[in-house]
C-alpha cells in the first residue's frame, strides 16, 4: 500500500511540474529583445566617484546603471531598459517579500591586462537561471537576449570594472515576483492562476 502510494505521489508530482513548465512557458512566449534596448542615461552630475580597487568591500559600493526588464501576464516581457540605479518600486504585499518568490545569479566581470572586460560563461548562468524561474513558477527568457543586455550594461558602466588583477565587477540578475498576494485566487506560494501575473528582472 505505502509503495502504491509513493508511486501514485510521485506521477502527480511529475505531472504537476509538467503543468507548471507548459503554462510558465506559453506565459513567457513574448521574449524581450536586445534591440528593444532602452538606455537612459544618468546625469554626469550624479555620477559616483570609482572606489578604490584594493579598499572594495563586497556588496557595498553600485555602480551608476541597472537593466530592468518588466513582465506580466497580459503582454509578456516589456522592452529592457538600462537606467540609472534607483530604489524598485513595489506593493508592501508583493510576493517576493511574503513567500520570496524570487531567484538569483551572480557573475563577473573582469579586465585583463589587454584591457579587455570579459564575463566567464554567462551561458552557463543564463540556463540556471531560467530552471530556477521553471521551477519557481517565474518567466523564463532568451538567455541570448539577457547576456547582450548585460553587455551593454557593463560597456556603458566600464570604468566600474576594476583596472585590477584582485577585483572584479559583481552582476546580479533577479527575478522577483511582484504580483500583491490573493490576487488571481492566489491563496498560498503555489496556487496561482497561469504563474504569476507580475514580474521584475532587474540587473546591477
Amino acid at each position: 500500500m505505502a509503495d502504491t502510494v509513493l508511486r501514485f505521489s510521485q506521477i502527480f508530482l511529475k505531472l504537476g511540474r509538467r503543468i507548471i513548465h507548459n503554462d510558465v512557458r506559453s506565459l513567457s512566449s513574448t521574449l524581450f529583445k536586445y534591440e528593444d534596448l532602452k538606455i537612459e542615461l544618468a546625469d554626469e552630475k550624479s555620477l559616483k566617484p570609482k572606489p578604490d580597487p584594493d579598499q572594495l568591500v563586497f556588496g557595498k559600493e553600485f555602480s551608476d546603471h541597472m537593466l530592468q526588464v518588466k513582465w506580466s501576464s497580459d503582454s509578456g516581457w516589456k522592452k529592457p531598459v538600462i537606467c540609472p540605479v534607483q530604489p524598485l518600486s513595489i506593493h508592501p504585499a508583493a510576493k517576493c517579500l511574503h513567500y520570496a518568490i524570487e531567484l538569483f545569479e551572480g557573475m563577473k566581470a573582469y579586465r585583463g591586462t589587454d584591457n579587455k572586460i570579459r564575463i566567464f560563461r554567462p551561458e552557463e548562468n543564463m540556463k540556471r537561471m531560467n530552471y530556477s524561474a521553471r521551477r519557481a513558477t517565474l518567466p523564463e527568457f532568451d538567455g541570448d537576449e539577457l547576456i547582450k543586455c548585460m553587455k551593454k550594461l557593463i560597456s556603458v558602466d566600464r570604468e566600474w570594472v576594476p583596472y585590477s588583477q584582485t577585483s572584479t565587477l559583481y552582476i546580479r540578475p533577479t527575478i522577483i515576483g511582484t504580483e500583491e498576494l490573493w490576487t488571481n485566487n492566489s491563496h498560498s506560494s503555489r496556487s496561482y492562476k497561469n504563474g504569476l501575473s507580475a514580474s521584475s528582472l532587474a540587473v546591477w
